[in-house]
């Protein structure tokens, strides 16, 4: 749809969404057509894998006999139980005992402690004074920065503030208890999602550069957002890696709308920051596969012994694509540096990309056993290694054995 009204009209139709404006919609399907545009789009999405996989895991967590509007009925009146019962049930039908989840709060009352552990969007950290306004198309921008900006006002009320201190060492103050308050809670790793926004490169920043535009920012100055940016980001980067946690990554493609600019997200741009000496101890996860950076993100898991490579979003997002990388990634990195995940916010996605990852490791590994790469032994090893090892082994968790 967005490639197809004003851009200022696909604003208005996301915004009036949000909001749940009915007649907002109405008349902009009257004036514009948006949401016949929007039925047309994803008439032309289903023959994606992404299409595919949603009706096997409605299919799996809903019952195979049952027809479309059943499930849906059925989704609707498990979403009306508790918001964690379908997603528990997704959990338990594909035998996920722990499931990463990097959604800012969690209420520990509904979603199992056990179950549910949080990565911290250190992000919300870095744009303390950024507003919304861009120029791209689209709303990821907009969205993102929205969301980031949500997460700090929360934290700042949390410690008695509305905005930021005007004060740079107050804030940095107001970060570190901020940080260390959020893994008492639980946290178990932190993530950069910045490649929605700006290029991933975090390139080295004094504090004094820092400093100055901070504080000139906080009084309604201009500033080096830059140098603000990336001092924060490799802070974070450096309280991970003195607290023994994780640090992961979102490097290539993003959700299918204008707005991350695709340049930014190439894992090549880590390289400066991946040889900061006093991280070298900091284990970092490259999210996604990298796509369409696959063979990139290789290379440098390859390189650097911090770096893991997880392939979450993939199972649901490609085919034959995933088995090919699967291949590729197993005969070149070490059996410990690669890391199955699913990235759903939607519990038929999880029950789908559980089967699909499955599926597609062991037919990888069964053609390598055929092809003597490697021997049974060693197959099934690398079949624990992807699908739990080394997961529980980075985050520290400790898993009954789940696949």
């Amino acid at each position: 749809m967005e490639a197809n009204v004003p851009a200022e009209v696909y604003d208005a139709f996301i915004a009036a969404r949000n909001k749940g404006d009915a007649q907002a919609l109405a008349r902009l399907e009257a004036d514009h057509g948006t949401q016949t545009l929007l039925n047309k789009g994803l008439l032309f999405r289903s023959t994606t894998f992404f299409a595919t996989a949603l009706r096997e895991g409605c299919r799996r967590l809903y019952g195979p006999e049952a027809d479309w509007d059943t499930q849906m009925r059925t989704a609707q009146e498990w979403g009306a139980r508790s918001p964690s019962f379908s997603y528990d049930a997704a959990a338990d039908l594909a035998n996920t005992p722990i499931i990463l989840t990097d959604v800012p709060y969690l209420d520990r009352t509904t979603w199992n402690p056990e179950r549910y552990r949080q990565a911290i969007r250190v992000d919300a950290y870095l744009y303390p004074f950024h507003g919304t306004d861009t120029t791209l198309r689209g709303t990821e921008y907009q969205r993102f920065h929205t969301t980031f900006g949500n997460v700090l006002r929360s934290e700042l009320k949390h410690y008695g503030m509305d905005t930021p201190p005007s004060s740079f060492d107050a804030y940095l103050q107001f970060v570190d208890a901020s940080l260390d308050r959020r893994v008492r809670e639980g946290a178990v790793a932190l993530k950069l999602a910045s490649a929605y926004v700006r290029p991933i490169d975090f390139g080295p920043a004094g504090q004094a550069y820092a400093q100055a535009a901070y504080e000139s920012f906080a009084a309604g100055r201009s500033g080096d957002r830059r140098a603000l940016e990336n001092f924060l980001a490799r802070r974070a980067a450096q309280y991970a890696c003195d607290r023994g946690l994780p640090l992961q990554v979102h490097v290539g493609m993003g959700h299918p709308e204008p707005g991350m600019l695709m340049a930014n997200t190439a894992p090549f741009l880590l390289e400066g920051f991946l040889n900061t000496r006093s991280l070298n101890r900091l284990k970092i996860t490259l999210l996604h596969g990298g796509y369409p950076f696959s063979s990139d993100c290789a290379a440098l898991v390859q390189t650097y012994g911090n770096v893991y490579l997880d392939f979450s979003w993939m199972p649901y997002l490609h085919h034959f694509y995933l088995r090919q990388k699967l291949s590729e990634w197993m005969e070149i990195l070490p059996a410990n540096k690669l890391l199955f995940g699913t990235d759903t916010a939607a519990p038929e996605f999880h029950v789908a990309a559980a089967h699909y990852a499955r599926d597609s490791l062991n037919v990888v590994l069964d053609q390598g056993y055929q092809r003597k790469v490697w021997n049974a032994q060693q197959t099934e090893w690398l079949a624990r290694r992807i699908l739990w090892e080394n997961t529980a082994e980075l985050y520290g968790l400790e898993m009954p054995h789940p696949c």
